[in-house]
């Protein structure tokens, strides 16, 4: 079976930022041309790297309870928003097409 390599944008939009605060836009590009999807293990390290992406992309710098609680309710969005996007690669996957990166964006 021929294998295609395809390249899918997986763009996160989380709001996390009350409307008030002054917003800017951060991308991460997660590899995946070196999993294969149909594996569970792949999966799981699929699932590792979309959530170490929308950390990296909500990380502020900043300190203190209610930024913690901003990141992580970013990160939570982010992640809801990838998760039928990253289901949509695995059955590209399980019917023959390997991805090669998505791509985690967030408005904060």
């Amino acid at each position: 079976m021929m294998t295609r390599t395809l390249i899918l944008a997986l763009s996160l939009t989380a709001a996390a930022v009350p409307a008030t605060a002054q917003t800017e836009s951060a991308t991460a590009v997660v590899r995946i041309d070196n999993l294969d999807l149909t594996r569970p293990a792949d999966r799981e390290r699929l699932d590792a790297r979309l959530k170490s992406a929308a950390r990296a992309v909500c990380y502020s710098g900043l300190r203190g309870t209610a930024e913690t609680g901003r990141t992580a309710v970013c990160v939570s969005a982010a992640l809801a928003q990838a998760e039928p996007q990253a289901k949509r690669a695995i059955v590209q996957a399980q019917g023959g097409t390997q991805l090669a990166l998505l791509m985690v964006k967030t408005g904060r």
